[in-house]
């Protein structure tokens, strides 16, 4: 299942569902939100880190990788996964230089590109380049979907990253 596919229910189901709020989130439920947020990580959560819920953490690790957050975008990369192959370089550069006008192609002016592949592994260089950057335009998830290796996921910016 894709990761932008997940919902907060599917994973609540694999935590503990203790609501011990030992992670800092109000709750299990709570803290599903943050995983697919990517503000925490399944192993903020104490409970998962017992032999009794290995499994559940195994689940979680695979599912969300071992990837971060480029600080300031939307773009969490999964370095472990990354083969630095440029799929995603190529069909994102293609979006940004390629305007519809009534189901006719054509050419836009250049801009810098915002993913780049540096020593074989993807990097967000120029993040204002993303169309991810542009409000309304945050629904483009081109590289993502490209990346064979699931090593891209992307997660809305949050606020108060917004506003810094």
């Amino acid at each position: 299942m894709p990761k932008r596919d997940l919902q907060p229910l599917q994973i609540q189901r694999t935590l503990p569902r203790t609501n011990c709020k030992q992670c800092g989130s109000a709750g299990c439920y709570a803290f599903a939100f943050d995983l697919i947020s990517r503000s925490k990580r399944p192993e903020d959560c104490p409970p998962l880190l017992t032999p009794e819920f290995a499994e559940s953490l195994a689940i979680l690790k695979d599912l969300f990788g071992e990837g971060e957050r480029t600080p300031g975008t939307d773009h969490v990369i999964d370095k472990t996964r990354c083969t630095g192959c440029g799929d995603c370089v190529t069909v994102c550069n293609r979006a940004l230089t390629t305007i519809t006008r009534g189901g006719r192609y054509s050419q836009r002016a250049p801009v810098p590109p915002p993913l780049k592949v540096i020593d074989g592994q993807l990097d967000v260089v120029e993040w204002k380049s993303c169309k991810r950057a542009t409000p309304g335009l945050d629904i483009c998830n081109l590289c993502a979907e490209k990346c064979p290796f699931s090593a891209i996921d992307l997660v809305k910016a949050e606020e108060e990253e917004d506003e810094e």
